[in-house]
């Protein structure tokens, strides 16, 4: 049997909580090291973001637009796995972090990887822009490829086994 390669929604919900915990505890502080994180303001006011390249690997991001992820941005992942792991999307989870105008998405596939990219099955997507927030789903090998898509819609599509 092939051995899995690639992070599991369980895995990374995980990797985010940690990291979400990570930037709340640095809030008003300065650690010695700056090549994990990104500093806005002084003092008690000092927020922290991570740079993309210290946490891609830990959050399965194949890509990205910004330098930064930020607090908000890891809610937002969190809140997606949370959702695709109640749908049964338990796979191959990844995440491409878009910019406005940019290419982007949250993806959940509800089987493994076995070679480190999206295995080609049953998969859950979100929107990853702050000015689009879609869904889409691909059941059965066929995307429903529509941008006007809501969680409630996907829900019922999942429910009908296929095209809606």
């Amino acid at each position: 049997m092939a051995e899995r390669k690639g992070l599991n929604a369980n895995e990374v919900l995980d990797n985010i909580n940690k990291c979400m915990a990570e930037l709340e505890e640095l809030k008003g502080k300065y650690p010695l090291t700056d090549y994990r994180y990104i500093r806005k303001g002084w003092g008690s006011d000092a927020t922290y973001s991570f740079r993309m390249r210290a946490v891609c690997k830990e959050l399965s991001i194949f890509d990205w637009w910004n330098d930064k992820l930020s607090l908000s941005q890891l809610k937002q992942m969190a809140a997606f796995v949370k959702t695709a792991i109640k749908l049964g999307f338990t796979g191959y989870v990844c995440f491409k972090v878009g910019a406005v105008g940019c290419s982007h998405g949250m993806w959940a596939a509800k089987e493994e990887s076995l070679d480190g990219w999206s295995p080609k099955c049953d998969t859950l997507f979100h929107s990853f822009r702050c000015d689009e927030n879609y869904w889409d789903v691909c059941l059965n090998n066929e995307w429903q490829r529509r941008c006007d898509l809501s969680l409630k819609d996907v829900k019922n599509i999942i429910a009908k086994g296929g095209v809606a």
